[in-house]
């Protein structure tokens, strides 16, 4: 130990008790360490709520087996019109404004063409139909459940609970998001405006190249996750 760090020791002279004196030459380096030491447990403290709250945000992946179907020409009893099909088969429920879709195509020149659906869309129909006409919207998907949503057809383009992207539209196993292709009738045109929305061209013109046997690229994914759902190479039937 350093001499000057050492009590002092004084003998006693006449008419005084011996007396000792301490140096606090070392206090101040000790101080110091300890202060140090409190600084790095608080901020470690600090970094380890951040991380705890940050983790406690994430949101989980949800876990569903879904099927996509594309149609060149569906049967609506009287009439036929190109149509999709997303069916949930098994796992969680499904929030679908979480969901966003993403298709590829390529078209008879070669030309890929990207689609994309992401929250709720809503797209009118034809005067030459029964009941989907101009002044009337359905979402470009809806899930297909009459007695839990009632009809998706709609005298506004605001939105409906039974619609793809509605804080509503919940999509369990065993339901199925279908485009308004039923209601595309019983007269031509018997264009499906939903299915052309999500596409992003009209499935109904011969120069597309929409048929059996196309090939649609398709991926659903659940935005706050990042989780990717359905990841296939769809073919038209």
């Amino acid at each position: 130990m350093n001499a000057e760090n050492m009590s002092r020791i004084y003998p006693p002279g006449p008419g005084r008790c011996a007396r000792i004196e301490k140096s606090d030459d070392g206090v101040s380096p000790v101080v110091g360490v300890m202060l140090m030491l409190s600084v790095t447990v608080i901020i470690a403290a600090i970094v380890s709520a951040a991380a705890g709250g940050l983790s406690g945000t994430e949101k989980k992946a949800p876990s569903a087996v879904l099927e996509v179907n594309f149609y060149e020409n569906r049967s609506y009893g009287s009439f036929s019109a190109p149509a999709m099909t997303i069916e949930h088969i098994s796992g969680s429920p499904l929030q679908t404004k979480d969901l966003s879709i993403t298709t590829y195509f390529r078209n008879e020149s070669g030309q890929l063409i990207k689609g994309y659906l992401l929250g709720e869309k809503a797209v009118p129909g034809d005067d030459m139909w029964n009941d989907f006409d101009s002044g009337t919207y359905s979402g470009v998907l809806f899930i297909s459940d009459q007695d839990r949503f009632g009809s998706p057809l709609r005298s506004s383009d605001t939105g409906y609970k039974s619609w793809f992207g509605n804080t509503s539209a919940v999509l369990m196993a065993g339901d199925v998001l279908v485009t308004p292709a039923q209601f595309c009738g019983p007269l031509q045109p018997h264009k499906n405006p939903g299915l052309n929305y999500i596409l992003n061209f009209d499935t109904t013109d011969p120069a597309s190249g929409y048929r059996a046997g196309s090939v649609i690229s398709t991926k659903i994914v659940h935005i706050p996750s990042g989780q990717v759902i359905f990841d296939k190479d769809v073919v038209v039937v």
